[in-house]
C-alpha cells in the first residue's frame, strides 16, 4: 500500500488555530500523516527557511518508510503555494546531492535515493503568490522535474498589484514530458475561492473544495471518517457547511455553470477598495486575463480546462457537435460525428438537467422554438480534447476509453504548453534595467505562440500532423535564428525544446571570409542601432528618469479615478475626474518620451529586419538535422516535404503579412496541398 505525506502551507499572516479557509480545514480533518507550515510574515522572510525545515521533515519519513511506493503531496494557498515550490526544489537539491556526491553512498543513503527517485510528489497551487520582492525568484516559480503533479487555481480579478500571481508567463516547467501541469483560471479575488464569503459567491470555493479533496485522496491522503472537510461559509449561522460526497460529472458541471452566473459578484469582489490595499497604487488586472485562449480552448466560452473536459465527458454528443466541429472521436465512437437528431435529443437531457447550460449554449447556435430544439451547423475548433486536467484530478469519472488513449491524445498539447510557455519566458526573463521596454525578439516569439495556436485549432489535419508541421515551424524559427547569426536567448531555448522532441542538428560554420563579412555587417547595425536608442531614449539616464516620473503621475490619475468610484450625477466628481484623467495622459505621454520611445522601437525594428536579410544573404552556415527518424516521418505528412531549402523556411518570419496575420494569426509557410484554411474562425 502507498505511503502518503501531506504538507499544508498557509498564506502570508496566517495561522493553522486561528485562520479559517481552506488549508485550516483540509489540514483539520486529515487523519494520515502531515505537516502545517505557519504562514510567514508580510515580507515573506520565512519562506525559503519554512521549506528547507519542511523538506528535511519529508527527508526523516522517507528513510523511515520501507517500501518504494511513496506519495508525498504539497498543498498550499498564496504566499504557501510558493513555500510548496520551494520545497520540491528542495528535495530535488538533496536528490542530486545525493546523485553526484563523491564517495560511495551507505546502504541508508542509497535507499534514500531510490525513493527519492521512485517517489510521487505531487503539488496543489492555490493562487501562488510571491510577493514583489520574491515573484521572479526561480526557486518561486520552477516545476522541478521530480514533481508528479502540478495543479494551480488562478485567481482572475485580483487586481492588486503586489498580488501577481505564479501563473503561464512565470511558472517553468523543467520537464513537460514527466510533469502532468493543469493551471485553472477562476473568477474572483485571491482568497474568494478559499472559502464562501457570501451566498452570491459559492460556487468557486465548492469546486476548488471538491477539486482538492479529489486530488489529495487519489495520491493516498486520507480524511476523518472518510469525508471531505466541512466548508468554511460565512453567510451561514454555524460558519460551516457539509458538501455531499461523491457528485458526479454533471453535478461538477452544473457548479461550473453557477460559477458564470455568479461572474458580476466575483467581478465586483477583485475591483472592491479595503482600508488595507496592499500598495497604495491603481488597481491593474492580471496578465493571464489577456492570455486565457492560452489555459482553455474556446475561453469565451469556458472558464477553465475542468469545465471543459466535464461538458465532453457529460454531454459527449453536444460538445462534439458544439466544439469540435462534429469531428470523429475514436473514443467516442458512438457519441461523435453524430446527426442532428442524436445531438438535439441529448440537448433535450441537458435542458431538463441544466437549464442555465443550455441558455449560455445559445451563443454556440442552438436554439428553442415552441420547446422545439433547433441547432446550426457544426461549430469549433478542429481539435479532440484530450481530457488530461480532469484525469489528473478526479481520475475516477473518467471514461476507460479516454485512459486507454491518453498517450497518444496528449502529445500534440503537450508540445503546444511547452510552446506558450517558452514564449512568455523568454518575453518576461528580461534585463532589469530594460523592465520598461520589450526584449528584441518579443514581436517574433509573439508571432510563434499565434502561429502555434493557429496550427492547433484551426487546420483540418491529424493530430500526428499537427504535431510534426509545429515542429516543423519551430524548426524553421531556429533556422532563421543561425542563418541571422543571432546571439538571443531564443535560440538555445529553441533548440532546447527540439533536443527533447528528439531532434537533434549539427551546424556547419561559414567561412574565415563570410564569418568577418558578417561580424562588419553586425558591427555597423549595432553602432546605428545604438546611436537610434540612446537619442530616442534620451540618453538612456533621461529615458529611465521620464519613465519612473510618467508612471507616477500616470498612476496617480488612475488612483484618483479608482478612489472616486462611479461618478453618476455628481459634477465635482465630474470634475475631479477629469482632472484625474488629464494626469494620467500626461503621465503616459512623459512615461513613454512624448511619442519617442514608440518612434525609436518602430525604427530599431526596420534595422534589425534589414540586418537580418543582409546576414542571411551572406551567411553560409549550413544546418543539418541528424535524427532520420523525425526527417522520414515529417516527409511522409501529406506531401509537407521538409527537405525544401532553409531559405523557403525562413519565409515563415519574413514575408509580409496577410489576411491571417492582420487577424493576429501568423501566416503559415508551406500547408499540405489537401488542408485549407477555414474562412472564418470559430473560438
Amino acid at each position: 500500500m502507498m505511503a502518503a505525506f501531506t504538507v499544508f502551507a498557509f498564506g502570508t499572516g496566517e495561522r493553522s488555530t486561528v485562520t479559517k479557509n481552506i488549508i485550516s480545514q483540509f489540514s483539520a480533518a486529515c487523519s494520515s500523516e502531515h505537516l502545517n507550515i505557519e504562514g510567514p510574515d508580510w515580507l515573506g522572510r520565512e519562506v525559503r527557511g519554512n521549506a528547507i525545515n519542511a523538506a528535511r521533515r519529508i527527508v526523516k519519513w522517507l528513510s523511515a518508510q520501507d517500501s518504494m511506493d511513496n506519495s508525498i503531496n504539497l498543498t498550499g494557498f498564496s504566499r504557501g503555494s510558493v513555500t510548496c515550490i520551494h520545497i520540491a526544489n528542495q528535495l530535488k537539491e538533496f536528490e542530486s546531492y545525493l546523485e553526484h556526491k563523491a564517495r560511495p553512498l551507505s546502504a541508508r543513503h542509497s535507499k534514500l535515493l531510490n525513493q527519492l527517485h521512485s517517489l510521487k510528489l505531487n503539488l496543489f497551487a492555490i493562487d501562488p503568490v510571491a510577493g514583489m520582492s520574491d515573484k521572479s525568484d526561480l526557486l518561486a516559480r520552477t516545476i522541478p522535474d521530480n514533481v508528479k503533479n502540478y495543479i494551480a487555481i488562478l485567481q482572475m480579478d485580483e487586481m492588486r498589484r503586489d498580488f501577481k500571481p505564479q501563473d503561464i508567463t512565470r511558472t517553468i516547467i523543467v520537464s513537460p514530458t514527466q510533469t502532468k501541469v493543469s493551471m485553472l483560471p477562476m473568477y474572483g479575488n485571491h482568497s474568494d475561492n478559499t472559502k464562501i464569503k457570501n451566498k452570491d459567491m459559492q460556487s468557486g470555493a465548492i469546486l476548488s473544495w471538491y477539486m482538492l479533496y479529489y486530488f489529495l485522496t487519489q495520491n493516498g491522503a486520507q480524511f476523518k471518517n472518510n469525508q471531505i472537510p466541512p466548508i468554511i461559509a460565512q453567510h451561514l449561522d454555524q460558519g460551516i457547511m457539509e458538501l455531499p460526497k461523491n457528485p458526479d460529472p454533471k453535478d461538477l458541471l452544473k457548479l461550473c455553470t453557477l460559477h458564470h452566473m455568479e461572474r458580476e459578484y466575483y467581478l465586483a469582489s477583485g475591483q472592491m477598495l479595503n482600508f488595507y490595499d496592499g500598495i497604495p497604487l491603481p488597481r491593474i488586472a492580471r496578465t493571464l486575463k489577456n492570455h486565457l485562449k492560452y489555459y482553455v480552448k474556446n475561453s469565451h466560452f469556458f472558464t477553465n480546462q475542468l469545465e471543459r473536459e466535464l461538458l465532453k465527458i457529460s454531454y459527449p454528443k453536444t460538445f462534439n457537435y458544439l466544439f469540435e466541429k462534429n469531428q470523429f472521436d475514436e473514443r467516442f465512437p458512438h457519441d461523435s460525428a453524430s446527426n442532428k437528431r442524436d445531438v438535439v435529443a441529448e440537448l433535450g437531457t441537458l435542458k431538463q438537467e441544466d437549464p442555465d447550460l443550455f441558455e449560455r449554449l445559445y451563443a454556440r447556435g442552438v436554439s428553442l422554438n415552441d420547446q422545439d430544439i433547433s441547432l446550426g451547423p457544426p461549430r469549433g475548433i478542429y481539435y479532440l480534447e484530450p481530457c488530461s486536467c480532469i484525469q489528473q484530478i478526479i481520475p475516477h469519472m473518467v471514461p476507460d476509453q479516454i485512459k486507454q488513449h491518453d498517450q497518444v491524445m496528449n502529445q500534440l498539447p503537450q508540445l503546444e504548453s511547452a510552446i506558450y510557455r517558452l514564449c512568455f519566458r523568454y518575453q518576461r526573463e528580461k534585463s532589469e534595467l530594460n523592465f520598461d521596454s520589450n526584449r528584441a525578439l518579443s514581436t517574433f516569439v509573439t508571432s510563434i505562440r499565434s502561429q502555434i495556436n493557429f496550427i492547433v485549432n484551426n487546420s483540418p489535419l491529424s493530430r500526428d500532423t499537427k504535431y510534426h508541421l509545429i515542429l516543423e515551424a519551430i524548426e524553421a524559427h531556429y533556422t532563421f535564428l543561425i542563418k541571422s547569426n543571432s546571439s538571443s536567448e531564443l535560440k538555445f531555448m529553441l533548440r532546447s525544446l527540439l533536443n527533447m522532441q528528439g531532434r537533434t542538428y549539427q551546424i556547419h560554420q561559414q567561412s574565415l571570409l563570410n564569418s568577418t563579412l558578417t561580424g562588419l555587417v553586425e558591427a555597423l547595425f549595432f553602432l546605428v542601432r545604438e546611436i537610434i536608442l540612446f537619442a530616442g531614449n534620451l540618453g538612456y539616464i533621461g529615458g529611465a528618469a521620464f519613465t519612473c516620473i510618467g508612471t507616477l503621475i500616470q498612476d496617480l490619475g488612475r488612483r484618483v479615478n479608482e478612489v472616486l468610484g462611479k461618478i453618476d450625477y455628481n459634477p465635482p466628481k465630474y470634475t475631479l475626474s477629469l482632472l484625474a484623467r488629464l494626469i494620467e495622459i500626461i503621465g503616459y505621454a512623459i512615461k513613454n518620451n512624448f511619442g519617442l520611445k514608440a518612434l525609436t522601437e518602430m525604427i530599431t525594428l526596420y534595422i534589425n529586419t534589414i540586418k537580418n536579410t543582409l546576414v542571411i544573404a551572406i551567411n553560409t552556415t549550413e544546418m543539418e538535422r541528424l535524427d532520420t527518424k523525425h526527417s522520414q516521418r515529417a516527409e511522409q505528412i501529406h506531401g509537407y516535404h521538409t527537405n525544401q531549402s532553409a531559405d523557403s523556411r525562413l519565409r515563415l518570419y519574413d514575408q509580409p503579412l496577410d489576411h491571417a496575420s492582420k487577424q493576429g494569426n501568423p501566416p503559415l509557410e508551406k500547408m499540405p496541398p489537401d488542408s485549407k484554411t477555414p474562412a472564418s474562425m470559430d473560438f
